[in-house]
């Protein structure tokens, strides 16, 4: 994903909510007049921010770390303000529980805040990408927390993960800890309409709503609701003057943004051999299959519920 800021609203939908993307394929704005009747579980990271311990979940490309980075820069002055203090941690590289043990439980700032009375607000990104070096990694920090328990009320804890990796023990034990009701997971959401129409508009593209009607001529919205291949929307649409190749065909388009989304992006994977030995291409054969898969399933399911439903 890029570097570049968008200056994006994102919002995070808890598991038990729904999102609606009726809106031409978009996320429905809730902050339009009657948005939030299309969109009712949807919350800005203001709203939840009051929960103590919150994992903050994404499909990769999502936008996730950026955003988070985001969201707590802005929120710090206000926890200082309130006499609190943050501790941030991106834990992409650990790759022992000593050091993760160290740079967390045996820091300074943890260590003050335990002798101290104010609320500490831990931040730990790319869970996920430590899973694939300390694969104790949930149990270890559901142990470690439990020995704080004591002061657990003055401790607030973020964890960003991606979605699919995110561990049932590691949530199990946080509940356990915190307490049911004072846990939240959430998943950021795709962008809304406007927010394609900004991030063009910032990448110097003249007509934004020509590259939207463009995107909607394609069929190829689903790209451009993810950061990720928005972003090779966008570099294709410019390296073509202010168009998509006109000779390519609706499909060849969205094949390209499926391979470019396939790709291994993250440099820390990239860079510690961790991205996987399958080619793009490859990658999107697994995908295509398991899509194929998950639709027979739902037919089946759908029989098998109308079949019952008959039979009564």
């Amino acid at each position: 994903m890029s570097s570049q800021d968008y200056g994006w609203k994102r919002f995070w939908c808890s598991r038990s909510g729904s999102i609606n993307l009726a809106c031409g394929g978009y996320l429905c704005d809730p902050e339009v007049e009657g948005g939030h009747t299309y969109n009712p579980d949807l919350v800005t990271f203001k709203t939840i921010s009051d929960l103590p311990c919150l994992a903050l979940l994404g499909e990769p490309g999502i936008g996730k770390s950026h955003t988070i980075e985001a969201e707590q820069n802005e929120i710090i002055s206000e926890i200082q303000k309130q006499g609190g203090q943050v501790l941030s941690l991106d834990i992409r590289s650990y790759g022992s529980e000593d050091r993760l043990v160290r740079r967390l439980f045996d820091s300074p700032e943890f260590t003050k805040w335990l002798k101290g009375t104010y609320q500490l607000h831990i931040f730990l990104d790319s869970l996920d990408e430590c899973l694939l070096r300390i694969d104790t990694l949930a149990t270890l920090l559901v142990d470690e927390f439990k020995l704080y328990q004591n002061h657990i009320q003055r401790l607030h804890l973020r964890i960003a993960c991606r979605t699919a990796v995110w561990q049932p023990v590691l949530e199990e034990g946080l509940k356990q800890i915190w307490g049911k009701e004072s846990v939240g997971i959430y998943e950021l959401v795709p962008l809304r309409r406007v927010d394609v129409s900004k991030a063009a508009k910032i990448e110097g593209i003249d007509n934004p709503e020509a590259f939207i009607e463009e995107i909607n001529r394609k069929n190829v919205v689903p790209l451009a609701i993810k950061p990720i291949t928005l972003e090779f929307l966008i570099k294709t649409y410019r390296s073509y003057d202010g168009k998509f190749p006109p000779n390519q065909r609706l499909h060849e388009l969205y094949l390209e943004g499926c391979l470019w989304l396939c790709e291994e992006r993250n440099q820390s994977r990239i860079s510690s051999k961790l991205k996987g030995n399958l080619k793009r291409q490859q990658r999107l054969m697994v995908a295509a299959r398991i899509a194929v898969v998950m639709i027979e399933w739902q037919e089946i399911y759908y029989l098998d519920w109308y079949s019952e439903r008959c039979s009564r």
